[in-house]
């Protein structure tokens, strides 16, 4: 399986997330479309990582996820205004991404003191409640520093148990902390198609990915303002 499949393979289950939250109501079937879901968001960390890996010009391709998350971020303000909504930073998946490239960018650095600007980096994405916050960042980092996809599935599975409420937080009486309910655990299922993945790219157009994010999501919090208001 090639990058070109992963990567759709995410945004089909990134709709089907989105779709469940913002227009099923709470139920059964509305706790089926938000567990497929949670498979998609590990994808793109994961794609980001090999991104930055890969890439011969990771500056450009910084750039390129700035402008979509600015973009983003511009589409989110023209839903406020007609919404009177305010997404602003908290569902743009880009900003995590971003940060997850310029987290990789520091590890790599031959100087101890710019590894160590991580650590504020992780604060910061924590404290502006980013989309995923320091979780995101985390997941991005495991794929981007270990190198064998069995060693990446142990550190995530260990750093989930610090964010997820079952089993260890609800152990020790500290589920209040919990970032994710428990259907976040359904993310492990993102090693699947990672396992299966051959390391090639295929042939796509990289913009449209870009692009897909914020037209989806724009249309469907249009929809959920007209039949809820």
């Amino acid at each position: 399986m090639n990058a070109k499949w992963l990567k759709i393979i995410a945004v089909i289950l990134m709709i089907i997330d989105h779709i469940g939250f913002y227009l099923i109501p709470e139920g059964t079937l509305n706790l089926v479309f938000r567990a497929i879901g949670r498979i998609a968001y590990p994808l793109f960390a994961f794609m980001i990582a090999e991104g930055f890996h890969k890439t011969h010009h990771l500056k450009k391709y910084f750039l390129r996820l700035l402008l979509a998350a600015l973009i983003m971020e511009l589409i989110i303000f023209i839903i406020y205004l007609i919404t009177s909504e305010n997404y602003l930073i908290h569902i743009n998946v880009f900003i995590p991404l971003l940060f997850g490239l310029l987290g990789l960018t520091l590890f790599n650095q031959p100087k101890w003191y710019l590894k160590l600007l991580i650590i504020p980096l992780l604060i910061i994405a924590e404290v502006l409640q980013i989309s995923y916050g320091l979780y995101g960042v985390l997941i991005i980092l495991i794929f981007g520093i270990i190198p064998k996809r069995k060693d990446q599935f142990t550190s995530f599975i260990l750093m989930s148990l610090f964010f997820i409420d079952w089993p260890l937080l609800v152990l020790l009486n500290l589920a209040s902390l919990a970032r994710y309910p428990y259907l976040q655990w359904a993310s492990l299922l993102s090693f699947i198609p990672i396992m299966l993945y051959n390391g090639e790219k295929g042939s796509y157009n990289k913009w449209i990915f870009y692009a897909i994010y914020p037209l989806h999501l724009g249309i469907i919090l249009l929809i959920k303002y007209f039949i809820t208001r």
